[in-house]
């Protein structure tokens, strides 16, 4: 009699398992340790007798390997343990005036005229720039009091200096100038709020907003790209991911 395995194996004839072969009946053949039933008929009479291979012959034996079917223990992935979170600094969705108080920049000259005005905002600049309150104060090697100044001026934000290129037109009718910064200001509170609202705008998975550990509390670095990353998790799974950029006008973030 012919017979078609369940999972289409060859077709096998099953006369040969009525020939006259020795047998021993010891239980279940081990063909069936570990292996679903239900493979034919030589899957039966596996299961019913152990067969001698030396006793069957090559036919047999290759019906008993073509309708072996999948090993399906052996298929299964192994379980693998889940990724532990990588280590970061969570950030903050409080603004940076807020947590610490207002900018206490210092006065100087008499309120109003050309060198004070240019004094203060000089600071302001540095402050803007920072992203964050501060006690700043400044020093210039010239005082601004009229025609054209050039002169070189460093504004100290808490213990941190920035130095400057000032360069100033003053009359009795106006004060103009302008300056440039060679670093600019790193604070991990403007840092955390700005990348905060980033990760909301993305629609980020709730405290998944971070930053590189190491990025300091407040420190000085050359204008552009700086070592410190940030990242979020969107709701889809997607993870994002930005330098932090020292600019002229700002910390911004840039894709990698």
């Amino acid at each position: 009699m012919l017979f078609r395995s369940k999972n289409n194996c060859r077709l096998v004839n099953c006369s040969l398992m009525n020939a006259n072969l020795p047998v021993q009946r010891i239980g279940p053949s081990p063909l069936a340790i570990g292996r679903p039933a239900g493979h034919g008929c030589v899957r039966r009479y596996a299961e019913r007798v152990h067969l001698l291979p030396a006793s069957l012959g090559l036919p047999v034996l290759l019906a008993l390997a073509a309708c072996s079917g999948p090993d399906t223990a052996a298929a299964e992935p192994p379980s693998s343990p889940s990724a532990s979170p990588r280590p970061g600094r969570l950030v903050s969705g409080v603004h940076p005036y807020v947590a610490d108080g207002p900018a206490r920049p210092t006065d100087y000259g008499t309120p109003g005229t050309a060198h004070a005005k240019i004094m203060r905002e000089l600071q302001q600049k540095v402050l803007a720039q920072a992203g964050a309150p501060a006690h700043t104060s400044v020093t210039c090697d010239k005082k601004f009091i009229t025609g054209n100044v050039k002169t070189k001026c460093t504004v100290m934000l808490d213990d941190l200096a920035v130095p400057m290129d000032v360069t100033a037109s003053i009359s009795d009718r106006h004060a103009a100038w302008s300056a440039t910064a060679s670093v600019g200001v790193l604070a991990w509170t403007n840092v955390s709020w700005l990348w905060n609202s980033e990760a909301v705008n993305g629609k980020a998975r709730l405290a998944t907003a971070m930053c590189d550990p190491a990025l300091p509390d407040q420190a000085v670095f050359p204008f552009g790209a700086t070592p410190f990353l940030c990242w979020y998790t969107t709701a889809e799974g997607a993870v994002v991911e930005k330098r932090v950029m020292v600019g002229r006008r700002g910390i911004t973030f840039e894709k990698l």
